[in-house]
């Protein structure tokens, strides 16, 4: 419990019920209290109740607790010692040692024990003595205190009848102590580095750890520890480096599992530098994470995903999502085939997004529209023609500075040059730095909890919580995962407000990525950037070739071009020099569409030569990658074939492309059901409805049901004579032909007749 809160708890003491109070010139009884109002009995007149707040009516100048004979009195702001109960663990421990030392300053005698100890006797010491002592005691326990403060704090504890919670409450100060204390800091960074090395090694005792830091404090600060002093501040008892290790938090990190040591480790330290930009594309943040998704790839197998994703950092923005399979190759290590995760082509394919309009796709919602979003879209559309009334709700930003990790794919020497070539300048986050990036870390915890997590296949965070049977279930195909990504960036993330996104012209407003899109790009403007064919060559990836007569080879795949431009080439160097070059040319190639690539002649003006697959006609009917090439010709290398068969690789593809496409349906579940282990619950079973099945009524079929004739004399009889009739058997006496049984008179007199009869009595009348 902090201060502030011990203080105001006190405040809410000093009025109980029954008490008689002053207040706004009038004497009131409290008689109830009401959250946070109070309700007040008039004493001198009789009125009605008031009720008032009760912060409103402690705070006015001329309220006061009066005693019953009418003078004010000042209650104590202490609540009992009884009421020590209440406060929180540490502050009730915290109170009672206080509380054990004052008794033996101010009595002698220690709680406890019989007689005092030496230098606390009052018959031969001072108070001002026994001051001193209990000091000098305290700062061996590491508290540092002096006689006088100690003193203070013995008069408030006097004061408040001594009352423990008076010596953990210190008006002056309103910070708690540094965990650290008095220690020195650079034993305290030592300290944590010793836990961070030992948080990724298997666990052991924490006196394992005040060793290294031994070690460590003789090896860095071997001239320092020659002076007394210094060797005194850099070197702390056993019982001391443990209780720092406790106030730190580090023992609980050596002591954790080896995932829980590893996460606490790599966490950031206080205080965090998130990235701040004022305009759209300014800085970005680039990562990849695991999906957490169990999802059919294209052979229709279980298996993994995982989700890079690019955010922009001044909107939140996220302007590009990429999910890709996760698959273990086959073989042994370093020569391992079929094996994927994300690669930096499909880092250059999450850039590309950034600069065309993300279009919607069938079955979407409506509202993720562009022109039914925040976003500027009639601007958007005047400044740039692909932002059609199909567009996605997700705007175009094109990144300037993007903050990546230190991870293999990011740090390829085809990703820079590809951010080279679009003009964008790559900042690189230090090693196990989380703060370095926290925007898009925590966007991809907001991903698990509003879209991951409803997603048949959802493994949960980790193993400890997997559901049974995730890989039987039904699942979705990758491409469809990622549309359903594609349509919750543009209909959730897109259009949610967000805490961190404030107005920047009206504080306290909270805007939505859209929002504030809306709000930064009239002062940043929009230029849109459609990359045009050759832009998009030079995003594909590079392989430097020799041209001979029969064309040019990439990865075991010849490539020629019908037209016969290749022959006037073959033969003939690039005159190009540089590491990889040689006098080769220059070609790019797309691996998820390796039946086509382009040589890049840059004689004369420059233009690309495009190529096709020598055997792409046995491919035609197909859809294949250079994955699937791979996998191909491993299997005709394992059946004694040679990398040059490629008409051999090509048929061995189209037979496991065709194999795939018409294999059986994959059963969902291989077992039954697991039965539920929990309580039955006692809830009312559901009553079944009787007109279930029951089709549409046709009306043209219904016909009319036959009615009764109309008795003679209630034809016969005017319409002013007939008698109100207001229950039911007074209604079934008057269509009867029969009069009731309580009377012998006809209930209808007059002749029996019909129209003739009518038209005499009503001649008679006139």
């Amino acid at each position: 419990m902090t201060q502030r809160k011990l203080w105001g708890w006190f405040e809410s003491d000093r009025v109980s019920l029954e008490d008689r109070v002053h207040w706004q010139g009038r004497e009131f009884r409290v008689i109830a209290f009401t959250g946070p109002h109070v309700t007040l009995r008039p004493l001198r007149e009789p009125a009605a109740l008031v009720e008032a707040s009760y912060a409103e009516m402690a705070g006015s100048a001329d309220f006061a607790v009066l005693d019953e004979a009418g003078n004010a009195v000042e209650r104590t702001r202490l609540p009992p010692l009884g009421q020590l109960l209440v406060v929180g663990k540490e502050d009730r421990k915290r109170a009672l040692m206080w509380h054990r030392h004052m008794k033996e300053v101010e009595t002698g005698i220690r709680p406890g024990r019989r007689v005092p100890r030496a230098g606390y006797d009052p018959a031969s010491t001072t108070m001002e003595q026994r001051l001193k002592r209990k000091a000098a005691e305290l700062d061996e326990l590491d508290i540092s205190i002096s006689w006088r403060t100690l003193d203070d704090k013995r008069r408030r504890w006097k004061q408040a009848d001594e009352n423990p919670l008076a010596l953990i409450i210190d008006g002056r100060k309103g910070r708690a102590p540094s965990p650290g204390g008095r220690t020195d800091p650079r034993l305290l960074e030592i300290m944590q580095e010793v836990t961070a090395i030992l948080a990724r090694q298997s666990g052991g005792r924490i006196r394992r750890a005040f060793d290294l830091v031994e070690e460590c404090v003789e090896t860095r600060y071997a001239k320092e520890l020659e002076d007394p002093q210094e060797a005194k501040r850099l070197r702390l008892p056993r019982s001391t480096f443990y209780k720092r290790m406790h106030e730190l938090g580090l023992s609980a990190i050596l002591l954790g599992t080896t995932r829980q040591r590893a996460s606490q480790a790599s966490k950031p330290k206080k205080p965090y530098t998130p990235s701040h930009a004022v305009r759209p594309g300014q800085i970005m943040q680039i990562d990849t994470t695991p999906l957490r998704i169990k999802v059919l790839g294209d052979d229709g197998e279980v298996v993994s995903a995982e989700m890079t994703i690019l955010i922009d950092v001044a909107t939140r923005s996220i302007v590009a999502l990429m999910i890709v399979p996760v698959i273990t190759g086959e073989g042994r290590p370093g020569q391992r085939v079929g094996g994927r995760a994300t690669r930096t082509f499909d880092l250059v394919l999450l850039l590309a997004q950034a600069y065309a309009p993300m279009p919607t796709l069938p079955g979407w919602d409506p509202l993720t529209a562009a022109s039914a979003s925040a976003l500027p879209f009639i601007k958007l559309r005047q400044a740039d023609p692909r932002f059609t009334e199909a567009a996605a709700a997700r705007p175009v930003i094109h990144p300037r500075t993007i903050i990546v990790d230190q991870g293999s794919t990011y740090l390829s020497q085809h990703f820079e040059d590809v951010c080279n070539f679009l003009g964008i300048t790559l900042l690189y986050a230090r090693k196990e730095q989380p703060d370095d990036k926290p925007i898009v870390e925590r966007v991809f915890s907001s991903f698990a909890d509003s879209f991951s997590q409803y997603v048949a296949g959802w493994t949960g965070r980790s193993h400890a919580v997997r559901g049974r049977g995730i890989e039987r279930q039904p699942l979705w195909t990758i491409n469809e995962v990622q549309h359903m990504a594609h349509e919750w960036v543009a209909l959730d993330h897109q259009q949610l407000p967000h805490e961190g996104l404030q107005h920047p012209e009206l504080p306290g407003v909270t805007l939505s990525p859209n929002e504030m899109y809306a709000a930064l790009v009239p002062g940043a403007g929009y230029r849109p950037r459609p990359l045009s064919q050759a832009d998009n060559r030079q995003l594909l990836l590079p392989a430097w070739v020799t041209v001979t007569d029969k064309g040019f080879d990439i990865e075991n795949r010849t490539y020629q071009n019908e037209a016969g431009e290749l022959r006037l080439m073959a033969g003939l160097r690039s005159g190009l020099a540089g590491p990889g070059k040689g006098g080769r040319w220059e070609a790019r190639f797309n691996p998820y569409r390796p039946d086509v690539a382009w040589l890049y002649d840059h004689r004369g003006q420059g233009r690309w030569v495009k190529a096709d697959f020598i055997h792409r006609r046995l491919l035609t009917d197909v859809h294949w990658t250079a994955d699937h090439w791979e996998e191909a010709t491993a299997v005709i290398l394992a059946d004694g074939g040679r990398k040059e068969h490629q008409a051999a690789i090509a048929l061995a593809v189209k037979e496991r492309r065709r194999r795939t496409r018409t294999a059986p349906q994959r059963h969902t579940r291989s077992g039954p059901w697991i039965p539920f282990q929990g309580p039955e619950l006692d809830v009312d079973k559901p009553v079944a409805d009787p007109y279930a099945g029951i089709g549409e009524i046709d009306l043209d079929s219904i016909t009319p049901y036959e009615s009764a004739p109309i008795p003679a004399r209630l034809t016969a009889l005017p319409a002013s004579d007939l008698p109100l009739v207001s229950d039911r058997e007074g209604l079934a006496a008057l269509f009867s032909d029969t009069p009731p049984d309580d009377t012998d008179e006809d209930p209808f007199p007059g002749p029996e007749l019909g129209l003739p009869g009518i038209t005499e009595s009503v001649e008679g009348e006139m």
